[in-house]
């Protein structure tokens, strides 16, 4: 006989929470007017062609450079930049200059008008194709094209961070190749 399990009710939120860590990334955007910020909201949306999101809210200075910008850049933090990663996501790009400030530099975009950020291992330059934005969400989504990524030669995907519940880590060990 099999034995039965317990399982609890659980809010949605509270739910999604335990869902596996989400990567982190630092979003720049803007031509004259540069900000970086901390993304923690991704998806890739396609394969083929390669579409991802990112969900950001309309109070970030961030959401108005991206609405006036046709594109974006994805850049991947390596651990060694947590502590730039989580004051990326405190203060605000309106009332500062976080690529100075943080001490992060911003490069220009090979295929995009937006910088994209030197320290970061791995960079994904996007286009943006489309914006989800409904009243009843929390956050806009802008999926877009990846028209360029640059990556280090000896990166290491074990040092990205990853996002869960409040804590900053990083990928753990590999169980399993396929």
């Amino acid at each position: 006989m099999r034995e039965e399990k317990l399982k609890l009710d659980m809010g949605a939120i509270e739910a999604v929470m335990q869902l596996p860590p989400a990567p982190v990334m630092l979003l720049a955007v803007g031509e004259q007017e540069q900000n970086v910020t901390t993304i923690g909201m991704f998806n890739v949306f396609s394969v083929d062609p390669t579409i991802v999101g990112i969900g950001i809210k309309t109070s970030r200075f961030s959401y108005k450079l991206l609405e006036e910008s046709d594109d974006f850049s994805l850049n991947v933090p390596g651990k060694d930049l947590v502590e730039q990663v989580a004051r990326c996501g405190y203060g605000s790009g309106s009332k500062m200059n976080k690529f100075s400030e943080i001490g992060l530099t911003p490069q220009p975009g090979k295929r995009i008008k937006s910088p994209s950020i030197l320290e970061c291992p791995l960079n994904i330059e996007v286009k943006k194709l489309e914006q989800v934005d409904r009243a009843d969400w929390d956050h806009v989504w802008y999926m877009g094209k990846v028209v360029h990524t640059d990556i280090d030669q000896d990166y290491d995907r074990g040092n990205a961070l990853v996002y869960w519940d409040g804590e900053f880590r990083t990928p753990g060990a590999v169980l399993k190749r396929i």
